[in-house]
């Protein structure tokens, strides 16, 4: 029963984190093209792997908590430029701002979904790989398919700064240590 825990909150958090990512990529494509756009998201990818083994062997180093607050600060920069984004004329377009925030963006992600992994393998690592595989698996199949290229460019920058809001708020409140209620654990788990 456990594991299926484990699995699934690892599914819950990296189809979450991994959706927004793939929503806010392919914005960006639109902007930078699909060629830096994927440079970025594979750098970031390498750099997620590579920090996901680091913490998995330094998790007891590093206080949670500040990790937690660190990231949800970060999230809601990076919620409020979507959100901005949303509210923008189409026709303005800078190119290199919005590489920039894309890279930013995929660092961000890269540190919280590889803290949030480790944290998972510690506690059952199978099933949280698992999680993890079936997660991007299904985020992959869906951009393949086109559905998520048919939403709007403006629905998804409203919706990446819905997601990122929704993950970075849960973070803060878990590394302030206030009490929560059960069901906000089941939907953004922490990293704790």
């Amino acid at each position: 029963m456990f594991e299926l825990i484990v699995f699934f909150t690892s599914f819950k958090y990296i189809f979450v984190e991994g959706g927004e990512q793939a929503l806010v990529g392919i914005d960006v494509a639109s902007r930078i093209g699909l060629r830096q756009t994927l440079k970025i998201t594979a750098f970031g990818f390498a750099v997620g792997i590579i920090l996901y083994f680091v913490f998995l062997k330094t998790a007891g180093f590093v206080p949670t908590n500040i990790l937690e607050i660190a990231l949800g600060i970060g999230l809601l920069f990076f919620s409020g430029i979507m959100f901005k984004e949303f509210f923008e004329d189409e026709t303005k377009i800078d190119t290199t701002k919005h590489k920039v925030a894309y890279f930013y963006i995929a660092m961000i992600e890269a540190v919280e979904n590889s803290v949030a992994l480790a944290t998972f393998s510690l506690i059952e690592i199978t099933s949280a790989l698992s999680g993890f595989f079936v997660a991007i698996g299904l985020i992959i199949g869906l951009l393949r398919s086109g559905i998520v290229k048919k939403v709007p460019l403006r629905i998804t920058r409203l919706i990446a700064g819905i997601l990122l809001t929704s993950t970075a708020i849960p973070l803060i409140i878990y590394g302030l240590n206030i009490p929560s209620p059960e069901v906000l654990h089941w939907l953004i788990p922490p990293l704790h």
